[in-house]
C-alpha cells in the first residue's frame, strides 16, 4: 500500500478539464521502487524514453496500482481507519500561451486561456504488488514526485499456471505469453491497462499470512515476462 502525503496529479485524460484514473502505471512506480539503480536515474537524457533498457536493469517489480477505496490509510507506517482521502478536488488555472500572446499584442486584445484539473487529496492510498525485495519506506511518484508512505506485507505464495482472475490492473508490456481472456482496456500512457482481468497463464496465487484491516486474504498475480526484466529474481 503506498498513501500519498500530498496532492497527487496527473493527466489520464483531457477534454477541457484534466482528469486522472484509479490507477497508476507501474511504470512511474517502478522508477520509484529503484532509486538504487543509478543508471536509470538520469538527470537528462533527452525527450527519448529509456524503458525498454531500465526495464532489464530493475531488480524490483511492481504492477500497476489501483485505488483504495476502503478507509484504510497508511499513516507514521501504520495503518490506521481514516475518512480523508481518494477523492479528487478541482484546481483552476487562467494563463496565456505563447501564440495567445503574439495575437494579443498585435490586435490589442485580451484573450485568457483558462482550464481546470483535478488532483487526488492528501492521504489517497493505492493498492499494488512488488516482486523482487521491499523498496524505500517513502517514495517520489511520477514527474511533479509526490511524496508517499509505503507499507509492505508479506505474502506466501505458490506458482501456478492456468485460468485466474488478476488481482491487479495488467500494463500491455507485461502481457508476453499470456492470454487475455476477458477484461477491459484503460488507454494510458506509455502503456495501456487491462482492468478486471480474466487471464490464462502463469500466476502467483499469493496468501497473506496475518489479517490486516481492508485486505483481503487471497490475491493472485501475473508474472511478468522473464525477458523484459533480466534482473528480477
Amino acid at each position: 500500500l503506498i498513501t500519498f502525503h500530498d496532492f497527487f496529479f496527473y493527466i489520464s485524460r483531457e477534454l477541457r478539464v484534466g482528469m486522472p484514473q484509479s490507477y497508476i502505471s507501474n511504470t512511474s512506480l517502478m522508477y520509484a521502487l529503484n532509486t538504487h539503480i543509478t543508471e536509470a536515474n538520469r538527470v537528462s537524457a533527452g525527450v527519448t524514453p529509456h524503458y525498454d533498457e531500465d526495464f532489464k536493469r530493475f531488480t524490483i517489480y511492481a504492477t500497476p496500482a489501483s485505488l483504495v477505496t476502503t478507509d484504510h490509510r497508511i499513516i507514521s507506517n501504520n495503518v490506521v481507519k481514516c475518512r480523508v482521502g481518494g477523492s479528487l478536488v478541482k484546481i483552476t488555472y487562467n494563463s496565456v500561451g505563447e501564440t495567445l500572446a503574439f495575437a494579443m499584442e498585435k490586435e490589442k486584445i485580451n484573450i485568457p486561456k483558462m482550464g481546470a484539473y483535478y488532483r487526488f487529496v492528501p492521504l489517497t492510498t493505492f493498492k499494488f504488488y512488488i516482486i523482487g525485495g521491499k523498496g524505500p519506506s517513502v517514495l517520489r511518484i511520477g514527474k511533479k514526485y509526490s511524496p508517499a508512505r509505503a507499507k509492505y506485507f508479506k505474502l506466501t505464495y505458490e506458482e501456478k499456471n492456468g485460468i485466474f482472475r488478476c488481482s491487479h490492473p495488467i500494463s500491455f508490456q507485461d502481457i508476453g505469453d499470456a492470454k487475455i481472456l476477458e477484461g477491459n482496456i484503460l488507454p494510458a500512457l506509455p502503456y495501456p491497462l487491462v482492468i478486471d482481468a480474466k487471464v490464462e497463464g502463469r500466476y502467483l496465487e499469493c496468501r497473506l499470512s496475518a489479517d490486516v484491516k481492508g485486505i483481503e486474504k487471497v490475491h493472485r498475480v501475473l508474472l511478468p515476462p522473464a525477458g523484459k526484466y533480466a534482473a528480477l529474481k
